[in-house]
């Protein structure tokens, strides 16, 4: 009896492991396209580059997909932060649509820029280190960033970093600088 329900099985068994499935996507971190921004978005991101002339600019329209921070405590912080590439405003004015030329930002190829940060370790000077991961273009790379948690209610953050724009195969202009330095600034949410 126990061979014959074993060769009753058998192909069950064959073919439960030879069907070919859509695997399912659990993972939350995929970039994805089609994200809503808000009008206002929960701080200021401001950048700064410099050529033969110094040039500063922002991304207007930035979110957080992910926001976790266990009780306060931001060695632990995990955030993911998605950034309107088309949301770029630079000063001198003017540059915007040069910026989102596929040469540069790329806004019509790579829409949204993804920061992933997860964890963070305590200095010394009462400010936190961590690598984060940028993704611009299609490409991902580590970026080390500071951050200072500023005593108020709610608490606010302010950090900066340096992106290096040949990284992610930002332009080529001839005299700008491959540094480009990065500021934030958020109130945590409530």
């Amino acid at each position: 009896m126990k061979k014959y329900l074993f060769i009753f099985l058998l192909p069950l068994f064959i073919g439960a492991c030879t069907t070919k499935t859509k695997p399912i996507n659990v993972d939350n971190n995929t970039p994805k396209t089609n994200i809503s921004f808000d009008d206002a978005s929960p701080g200021t991101l401001t950048w700064t580059g410099e050529g033969r002339q110094a040039f500063t600019g922002t991304f207007d329209r930035w979110k957080f997909i992910k926001l976790n921070v266990p009780k306060s405590n931001f060695s632990k912080v995990e955030a993911k932060i998605a950034v309107d590439i088309n949301s770029v405003n630079v000063d001198p004015d003017g540059l915007e649509n040069h910026l989102r030329a596929d040469d540069y930002l790329d806004a019509k190829g790579f829409p949204i820029a993804y920061i992933d940060i997860n964890g963070a370790k305590p200095q010394d000077d009462g400010t936190y280190a961590t690598d984060a991961t940028i993704s611009l273009k299609g490409k991902s790379s580590k970026v080390p960033v500071t951050f200072t948690v500023l005593e108020s209610s709610p608490e606010k953050i302010v950090g900066k970093a340096v992106l290096l724009k040949d990284d992610y195969g930002v332009g080529d202009d001839a005299g700008v600088k491959n540094e480009v330095k990065i500021e934030f600034s958020f109130t945590m949410p409530k």
